[in-house]
């Protein structure tokens, strides 16, 4: 197994509005710090390249690129929280934008397809390790921190080279909104998510088991909303459904959405998995032998993030 890195520093928003009120940002870089240390010392890293923007373009049109640049550029005096929603292209009230916010965004795109070109060329396990996160961009909209999103990009990327078929399982505690709207009617890459059910948690606007795919994707769009404070025994039951139609759908790669924010201790999601669970499901992923690419979602509680890492990773071997 190798990793790739890109913690952004550099980028660290400030703000955001939550029940109405201006709260503290929990996107900083710390919230990785430590398990970037731990993959460090285990495994072996990957330099990051660039890649032409038109690879961006395969998810998100160019209007909506130099968009997202002109906010940045735009906010050089002051970070901005989004005031018109349709006019900003911007979900949610809790995704600012900064002076760095495209050069991160940008970043995490160089770093996303480099994982991806690696998993390619050896057919291993890749983890990119990287903020922001992605899954709730959708192609023309940011949103819960969210600017472009780095599995869509990586699973079109891999898909133009081998015209094969990708799973992306969403992990994270939030439902993958940005995601499974860009794939909803692309029979090519298979959704699948388990998260906090719509009905109580964010985005509220999308995850519920009724949405299954459109036209020719009719039948490759799988949630599994769940209720709050649920431990690994009822999220087991869940977890080996979704591995049960990967394994039906035998994917040529496994993009993982990867969501530390399940964590008992993360204060942005409301299940109770433990250390333990996160070494339960990096064994069963290990086991059904595909390609995998681990793409860093949320999870905002570094020692809980930290500690779920080891327990996944230490499944996938060391150097």
């Amino acid at each position: 197994m190798k990793f790739v890195s890109q913690l952004n520093e550099f980028y660290i928003p400030t703000l955001e509005i939550d029940n109405g009120k201006i709260v503290k940002n929990p996107e900083i870089p710390s919230r990785l710090e430590k398990v970037f240390k731990y993959m460090k010392g285990k495994f072996e890293q990957l330099p990051i390249k660039e890649y032409p923007l038109n690879y961006l373009y395969l998810v998100h049109p160019k209007w909506y690129v130099e968009h997202l640049k002109k906010l940045s550029e735009n906010a050089k005096d002051r970070e901005y929280l989004p005031e018109v929603f349709l006019k900003d292209r911007i979900l949610d009230s809790g995704t600012p934008f900064t002076f760095f916010t495209y050069k991160a965004a940008i970043n995490a795109f160089y770093a996303t397809l480099t994982g991806a070109e690696e998993v390619l060329k050896n057919r291993k396990t890749v983890y990119v390790l990287t903020r922001p996160p992605g899954h709730h961009a959708s192609s023309d909209f940011a949103g819960g921190y969210c600017f472009f999103n780095n599995a869509a990009l990586a699973a079109k990327y891999i898909f133009s080279i081998i015209r094969e078929r990708i799973c992306i399982l969403d992990l994270d505690f939030h439902h993958g909104n940005g995601t499974q709207s860009i794939f909803y009617e692309d029979p090519n890459v298979i959704y699948i998510s388990i998260h906090g059910t719509p009905e109580l948690y964010f985005p509220w606007i999308s995850g519920f088991e009724d949405e299954v795919g459109k036209g020719k994707a009719l039948g490759t769009n799988f949630n599994f909303p769940l209720k709050g404070n649920i431990t690994w025994k009822e999220y087991e039951i869940v977890f080996d459904k979704a591995l049960e139609i990967i394994l039906k759908f035998s994917p040529s790669v496994l993009i993982v959405s990867l969501g530390f924010d399940t964590h008992q201790d993360d204060p942005m999601g409301y299940f109770n998995l433990d250390e333990n669970s996160f070494k339960y499901i990096g064994e069963k992923l290990k086991n059904i032998n595909i390609p995998i690419l681990f793409i860093q979602e949320g999870g905002y509680n570094k020692n809980a993030n930290h500690s779920a890492a080891i327990k996944l990773f230490e499944n996938f071997g060391r150097r």
